[in-house]
């Protein structure tokens, strides 16, 4: 145990004494700092990386480094990196000294709402927000054949699989997210936040964006097949164990829909969704057919 712990702060130590030699930028991530290698600001990088907030203080006040420098590969800025590898620190300070919230990259077009929205700790978006951050901003890349998504901070809190999704979803929603958003250039896929929150089985996030007023009456999908697919065919496709947090919210999201006029149990089942069940449950299948 000892050798191996003695391996590990080794690795841990050569790993940061040696960020100073160079690598081919074409084998980094989008969230290591050493991508802004050999640019005029990799000294603020590695004080960003450090959370050296002194540092980072002097570097930009004092020697005049840009704070919103994207590096060349994938346009990201020091902000997006910090958020993307949680260095709050380094985060309040950067966005003490003007780093734009709302600034895009070259790769998808994403901006540091985005990378605040897929962080676990909505402390990041609450920062952002309130340093400007647009909860509306959307992705900016080219449309293509193969590659229409275009989300906005909300649906990436939504449907980023990190945690805390339904405070971060708060937050955006006060900051005035609009809770009805609508992706034009889609075929399958329009990614409004309800459609969205039903497809990843976020029906808490469901009810709070009904509650709020979001439009429950369009397609929430389409289905390759062309098939449009409403609220309550959304609903019918999510199979979800019953005596859980997560069918009690379901079945809430049932509740504000039936008051509405919009009744659940005269949806058909889907010949695949009834195969799936049987499956799934093949001592009781009749039962759940009749509750879930």
């Amino acid at each position: 145990m000892r050798i191996l712990l003695m391996i590990m702060l080794f690795v841990a130590s050569t790993g940061c004494h040696n960020r100073n030699k160079k690598v081919d930028n074409e084998k980094l991530l989008g969230k290591d700092y050493r991508l802004f290698q050999e640019t005029p600001v990799w000294d603020l990088a590695k004080a960003v990386e450090d959370e050296n907030v002194s540092l980072i203080n002097k570097l930009v006040t004092e020697n005049k480094l840009p704070v919103n420098y994207q590096e060349s590969k994938f346009g990201n800025t020091l902000l997006m990196l910090a958020i993307k590898n949680s260095d709050y620190e380094s985060v309040k300070a950067l966005l003490s000294l003007g780093a734009d919230p709302n600034i895009q990259n070259n790769y998808r077009g994403t901006t540091p709402m985005h990378d605040a929205a897929k962080n676990e700790n909505p402390k990041y978006l609450k920062i952002l927000i309130e340093h400007k951050g647009n909860p509306n901003v959307v992705e900016s890349k080219p449309i293509t054949e193969d590659n229409q998504g275009r989300e906005t901070p909300l649906n990436v809190a939504i449907s980023y699989v990190s945690g805390n999704n339904l405070e971060k979803v708060k937050l955006l929603v006060k900051a005035g997210a609009d809770i009805n958003f609508y992706n034009e250039w889609y075929t399958y896929i329009p990614h409004l936040p309800l459609s969205d929150a039903i497809s990843h089985y976020q029906f808490d996030i469901a009810l709070y964006l009904l509650e709020r007023g979001a439009n429950y009456d369009g397609i929430m999908y389409r289905t390759v097949q062309e098939d449009s697919i409403y609220i309550l065919g959304a609903l019918r496709r999510k199979i979800v164990d019953m005596n859980t947090e997560q069918y009690k919210q379901k079945m809430k999201v049932i509740s504000f829909l039936k008051a509405k006029g919009l009744d659940y149990d005269k949806e058909p089942i889907p010949d695949y969704i009834e195969r799936d069940i049987k499956k799934k449950y093949p001592n009781d299948w009749q039962e759940y057919l009749e509750k879930y």
